[in-house]
């Protein structure tokens, strides 16, 4: 699934996202929520069964469940510290303490402060291999001015999960624009992200790889 460019995971798909009980919650916690969104861990506000917490999606199919000493208070003004559990729907053996930060636990310390709860939540995804791996996505881009002085920016090919596909195909259109006439003026970037300027007539173009997103692999 494409995300944005700023590494986070995508939002959560279903009907609950226009409950305005589902949306109080989200905006409630929606810094512990982009926090994990950007490990990227694909993360929802379960409401269902009278119990309000944070979901986060592993790639081995289970999940984290965050939430307080009890449910999460809809008010996060009333929040007791927070608790990380990890647990699977099909496989009820897997129930890991990930984080505690309630009154009594090992992180009691910290009580509400969620960055501690974020880089445990790091820490023990990255040590399983349990957040997915995000890939970049990106296109051949060329952004000209013609004599009129109007401005063109026009998507050549793409978006590419591979690189070097895509430097491969800048390859091919820069090589067009010199069949056709066009000097190449500046390059930079070498092979890693290439980008080049030209001219022809008194129109000026510059072809390059720009990112234009990411994917989850």
């Amino acid at each position: 699934m494409i995300t944005d460019p700023a590494r986070m995971a995508p939002m959560p798909v279903h009907n609950n996202t226009d409950d305005p009980l589902w949306r109080k919650l989200w905006n409630e916690y929606e810094p512990v929520i982009t926090a994990l969104r950007r490990i990227p861990l694909v993360t929802d506000v379960e409401i269902s069964g009278g119990e309000f917490g944070i979901t986060a999606e592993l790639t081995d199919g289970s999940y984290l469940w965050i939430s307080s000493a009890e449910s999460l208070p809809v008010d996060s003004g009333a929040l007791k510290g927070f608790q990380v559990r990890r647990g699977h729907h099909d496989t009820p053996t897997i129930d890991e303490l990930v984080y505690d930060s309630t009154e009594g636990g090992e992180r009691s310390e910290h009580a509400n402060n969620f960055v501690p709860l974020v880089q445990a939540v790091t820490a023990f995804v990255t040590e399983r291999s349990l957040a997915p791996r995000l890939i970049d996505l990106v296109s051949v881009r060329l952004d000209a001015v013609t004599l009129q002085h109007k401005t063109l920016t026009k998507t050549l090919q793409g978006p590419f999960d591979d690189r070097l596909a895509a430097v491969k195909e800048y390859g091919h259109w820069t090589h067009q624009l010199k069949e056709t006439g066009w000097r190449c003026i500046h390059e930079q970037g070498g092979v890693d992200w290439p980008l080049t300027v030209w001219v022809l007539n008194g129109e000026v173009a510059t072809v390059h790889l720009a990112l234009i997103g990411q994917a989850t692999a």
